[in-house]
């Protein structure tokens, strides 16, 4: 409102006037520092610093910047600039020069912002001084500063800005800054900042600013440092991320996109390009969610809670799309082992004729198998068919070359097709698939004792894509050996197949798998369930558990990492 003065007083009615007075003849110099409070001993001038905040317009995260609108007040005692109060009989109790009226008239303290950026003071200024000599100085004005922003815990990380100021050229023996109501020494005290509820989309302020603002907003002390010999006041307040943006646009989603790779552990290989898009699209998501992240924040190499988070999510991605290559070879495995029992079962009536003929001469099918099979001999060796073979050096070989001269050309060792394997009319194609399932007998029947244990039994299955757990394998051991006339023990777990055996099985192993896993489900322990899959479903069946476990453990684990960002 408008200053009151008093009628019939003495002295300045303005600031005007008072200045002219002031001035008047010389006697006050403003380039001269105040004395001391009382006046009568010479030391530092004690300057008392607060900022007003009336907002915080921005936080910048790549500069590591803060921006904010306010009032810089001080006070200081000069005790030249005193007057007669109204009692004393002056006109006014205090003397108001708002604008720049005051500026290079009077003493003020020459105060700088030590981690300033940019200033501007185009705002209001108001200088008033009481009849003591008090004065107190208001700029309205807009502050950016430099202020280490940490990113670790980011989206839940708060920081603290800091506006730092100090005497350009005055050190403590002049001047002593200290903040409002403080004390002068290093430490902190007094009333650095007060604002009053301040409001953000972003951010929460003040000094418990993880929780929300407080109604009534907020004071934070001053802290002194002195740093040589000259006084630098910190004034500080607290500011956190509101987590709500970086929760719904980049933790959520990265979890849900989670939950798209994990849906591709139930569609069948089969579906290849189906399974195929499940397992790369997420990547790709998160990859973008990824750069999102960096879109606002310095692209430093500070370590960050939430790129950590989004880089783990995209490695599990990553495996799981991993996971879908090792299925798609297993597959491939399995397809060819198939094969390979299908041509055993096509093989199925030159195997009954070679037990047959195992039958009539009492013999192994290992011995026939021997017999059946090509022979090395020599070029005067008696063949057994009516032809001499020859075979000349330095020409392509020829099946037969018959009516050739012994000392026509230089001989050499040559392979022919077996007796018994002619009288039988066998061609070495329709022995190749048993001799396959011999070499993978011989190479699991480990004691050499031409019998296999359930459990060799199984591993050899394995190799003609039969997969059964050892008990499962077992009981389709006994089913077949009572089908061939034979006991069995109780105990079927003692069992053994011979060779003979064991192709026999495999001419006809469909009639007894599924009466065999049919007979062992009810008893099945989670080993015995994994080894009657196919590596491919086992691999499935795998990762439809181990998949969320590890999303699971990896969120509760950054959760709890949290605090060490």
């Amino acid at each position: 409102g408008a200053t009151i003065v008093e009628p019939n007083c003495v002295g300045p009615a303005s600031g005007k006037e008072y200045l002219a007075q002031l001035l008047a003849g010389g006697r006050y110099d403003e380039s001269q520092r105040p004395a001391c409070g009382n006046a009568t001993v010479q030391g530092p001038t004690v300057v008392e610093v607060q900022l007003y905040l009336t907002q915080v317009n921005e936080v910048n995260q790549k500069l590591g910047q803060v921006t904010v609108n306010g009032y810089f007040r001080s006070w200081w005692n000069d005790p030249r600039l005193a007057f007669n109060s109204t009692e004393q009989g002056g006109c006014l109790d205090s003397i108001s020069m708002a604008g720049s009226e005051s500026v290079g008239q009077l003493w003020e303290p020459d105060l700088y912002f030590d981690n300033l950026v940019t200033l501007n003071k185009e705002g209001g200024r108001l200088v008033q001084i009481d009849s003591s000599g008090s004065v107190w100085k208001s700029e309205q004005l807009t502050l950016t500063v430099k202020s280490p922003i940490n990113l670790g815990k980011l989206p839940y990380d708060n920081h603290t800005a800091e506006i730092v100021l100090a005497s350009y050229s005055q050190d403590i023996k002049r001047i002593r800054v200290i903040p409002k109501g403080g004390v002068i020494g290093e430490e902190y005290s007094g009333v650095g900042i007060v604002a009053p509820q301040l409001t953000s989309s972003v951010w929460s302020f003040g000094p418990e600013a993880e929780k929300e603002d407080k109604e009534k907003g907020f004071e934070t002390p001053g802290r002194v440092e002195i740093r040589s010999s000259w006084d630098y006041l910190s004034l500080q307040f607290g500011y956190a991320r509101r987590p709500k943006y970086f929760v719904d646009q980049v933790i959520i989603p990265s979890l849900l996109f989670l939950m798209v790779s994990y849906i591709q552990f139930w569609v069948d290989p089969a579906a290849a390009p189906a399974r195929a898009a499940l397992a790369v699209i997420p990547v790709l998501i998160q990859r973008t969610l990824s750069n999102q992240v960096y879109k606002s924040l310095p692209e430093g190499s500070q370590r960050m809670w939430l790129s950590d988070y989004v880089a783990t999510t995209i490695f599990i991605s990553v495996l799981a799309a991993c996971q879908f290559g090792v299925v798609q070879f297993c597959q491939l495995q399995e397809k060819r082992r198939a094969a390979k029992l299908a041509g055993l079962q096509k093989a199925g009536e030159v195997a009954r004729k070679l037990f047959n003929v195992c039958e009539q001469d009492g013999t192994t099918l290992l011995d026939l198998l021997s017999e059946c099979s090509a022979q090395q001999v020599s070029v005067d060796s008696d063949l057994p068919v009516a032809a001499d073979v020859r075979v000349s050096v330095g020409e392509p070989f020829t099946e037969m070359q018959p009516n050739m001269s012994a000392t026509s050309s230089t001989s050499m060792p040559c392979k022919i097709k077996s007796e018994r394997a002619v009288r039988y009319g066998m061609s070495e194609a329709d022995l190749m698939f048993i001799k396959y399932a011999q070499i993978v007998f011989e190479r699991f029947d480990q004691d050499r004792s031409g019998h296999c244990h359930p459990s060799e039994v199984r591993r050899s299955l394995k190799y003609f894509n039969i997969f059964l757990s050892t008990f499962a394998t077992a009981s389709m051991m006994g089913m077949f050996l009572r089908d061939e006339g034979l006991r069995t023990s109780v105990d079927e777990m003692q069992l053994t197949l011979t060779f003979d055996q064991f192709t026999k099985l495999l001419s006809k192993v469909g009639d007894y798998t599924v009466h065999a896993k049919a007979c062992s489900k009810g008893s099945m322990s989670i080993v015995a369930k994994m080894q009657g899959l196919a590596p491919s479903k086992r691999c499935d069946s795998l990762a439809r558990w181990l998949f969320p476990a590890i999303v699971i453990v990896t969120v509760a684990g950054f959760y709890l990492l949290l605090p060490l960002y």
